[in-house]
């Protein structure tokens, strides 16, 4: 098919279309729609047993010009739709397989009458394996292992090309362009007149960003009906009957979508583990909040409801401001846009055209305006690759969050090393987590332990909750919370907003892991 002076692939068998440059997709799309046996599915899950579609392509091809004018032609063609039901999350390929990985890890459980943990998607899953693969070995993957998700031709063409261009030397960063400028153009130091002109893309000369940057629906004025009132509803909360710290039966709130006391959980897996040679948490009243079924990419706010989490639970500086409920997403696009009024980061607001009522990523630029206007001191440092490639980003960061736990650390006899400093918000191109650890391990690599908005909390860590005497190791439930520095080190350039008020010094880990029910209440949405 011939468009000008530029020619398309197009499908035999519909009016789907291509660019040239794209021809694995050409070939994707043939297997998912017009093959019956595709490979390319999760076998043995019910829930799911056909691929998502891919975005069609318009009929027609831009130029250049046209391209760059165009709201919607900037849109990361290299993604799928994720097969979980409520995900609603769009997948770059080349992060398909692990993204599915860690949901297998949110349905993990354990199964009493093997001795087992299984998951959902079919598998058993034996301890060693991940814990061999995230000691830095060469194995294949958690996924890979226990899942048997194989990919079609096409696509494992497309993951082959990538792991040579790495052998030629040049490090892949992520799989486009656009996610590496998601973070660079994003930048804080892009609103810092004194920023090292090298290490930051300056923001073009049309303010305005797009879909790369702000995710698809980076150009919609308002999201849908239903997604607002789910948030205005907040999540689902339920009451629980449970035994206090006195014995006597008292009423607790759970809600849908947040974990207390996980923290301790994590402490006593990472001494448990014999790989780990030491280990360093964050205040233990820091919540896992994930998202609500279908709402998509709201992971911005998420993490910044994760450190609100540490700020009331630990009744930090900024909690008197903020009493009662965690404050909802509606509520915090609310005080980015009443911080931009102050004058805080307002390129922001030309950057996204406004936030309120929409689904546009937010990053690191938005986190920090919302904490400077409600007065709650903060601090972002920013990570990336030297031109010359002796220092990469990953390993930078790495070291920067070993040191910032380090300074507080205080032994009591353990490897691991519980303080009482807040979390840090990561953003990381195209996505963002919030860090409440770091572990060293004996053979000298380092993991960030890290609560990820985008998955829940599994039942097999759920049922751990609250216990203070594991004894054995679980490496199949720290799998979850573990990044290793061979999925960071594609990103080039990473930043963290921390929280630089002193820590209270009230000694939580001695006295319990959950706040009491009058401590800390729920997250509203």
């Amino acid at each position: 098919m011939m468009t000008g002076s530029t020619e398309l692939l197009e499908c035999p068998l519909c009016d789907f279309t291509v660019l040239p440059t794209d021809d694995y997709i050409i070939q994707l799309h043939f297997e998912q729609v017009h093959t019956t046996d595709s490979p390319f599915r999760i076998e043995d899950d019910p829930e799911d047993e056909h691929p998502p579609p891919l975005p069609r392509r318009p009929r027609t091809a831009l130029s250049t010009t046209d391209a760059q004018l165009t709201p919607a032609s900037d849109e990361d063609q290299n993604t799928v739709e994720c097969p979980e039901p409520d995900c609603g999350e769009s997948i770059p390929l080349s992060d398909f397989n692990e993204h599915l990985d860690y949901h297998a890890a949110e349905s993990l459980s354990f199964d009493e009458t093997t001795g087992e943990y299984r998951s959902k998607n079919r598998a058993k899953m034996h301890g060693p394996k991940p814990s061999a693969h995230h000691a830095g070995s060469s194995k294949p993957s958690f996924l890979e292992h226990n899942l048997n998700i194989e990919l079609p031709d096409a696509l494992r063409r497309h993951n082959d090309h990538a792991r040579r261009s790495k052998k030629r030397g040049q490090r892949g960063r992520s799989d486009t362009m656009s996610s590496e400028k998601s973070t660079l153009s994003r930048s804080i130091q892009t609103f810092n007149p004194f920023a090292q002109p090298n290490r930051v893309k300056p923001p073009s000369s049309n303010c305005r960003l797009g879909r790369a940057e702000l995710g698809p629906y980076a150009w919609e004025d308002r999201m849908p009906k239903w997604l607002h009132d789910q948030l205005a509803a907040g999540p689902k909360i339920t009451l629980v009957n449970r035994i206090g710290r006195d014995g006597r039966l008292i009423k607790q709130e759970s809600v849908q979508n947040e974990t207390p006391g996980i923290i301790p959980i994590l402490a006593q897996l990472s001494a448990l583990d014999r790989t780990v040679k030491e280990a360093y948490y964050c205040h233990p009243s820091t919540l896992h909040i994930g998202k609500t079924p279908k709402e998509g990419g709201f992971c911005g706010y998420r993490n910044i409801q994760m450190l609100f989490s540490y700020i009331q639970g630990s009744r930090a500086q900024g909690h008197k401001d903020f009493p009662g409920r965690t404050p909802g997403i509606l509520k915090l696009q609310d005080l980015i846009e009443r911080a931009w009024d102050k004058g805080i980061n307002t390129i922001g607001r030309q950057q996204t055209g406004g936030i309120r009522d929409t689904r546009k990523y937010i990053g690191t630029p938005e986190a920090q305006a919302l904490f400077l206007s409600a007065e709650i001191d903060c601090a972002v440092q920013m990570f990336s690759d030297n031109r010359d490639g002796s220092i990469e980003a990953h390993d930078s960061l790495l070291a920067a969050i070993e040191r910032y736990f380090a300074q507080a650390a205080v032994s009591d006899g353990s490897n691991v090393y519980k303080t009482l400093l807040p979390p840090i918000y990561l953003q990381q191109p195209g996505h963002s987590i919030t860090i409440v650890g770091f572990e060293r391990r004996r053979d000298g690599t380092g993991n960030l332990m890290v609560f990820d908005p985008m998955y829940s909390t599994s039942p097999a860590m759920h049922k751990l909750i609250g216990r203070k005497d594991i004894k054995a190791p679980r490496p199949e439930v720290l799998y979850a919370y573990r990044r290793v520095a061979k999925q960071l080190r594609k990103h080039a350039a990473f930043e963290i907003l921390m929280l630089t008020a002193h820590p209270p010094l009230f000694p939580v880990w001695d006295v319990g892991s959950n706040p009491a029910p009058s401590d800390h209440n729920s997250t509203q949405h």
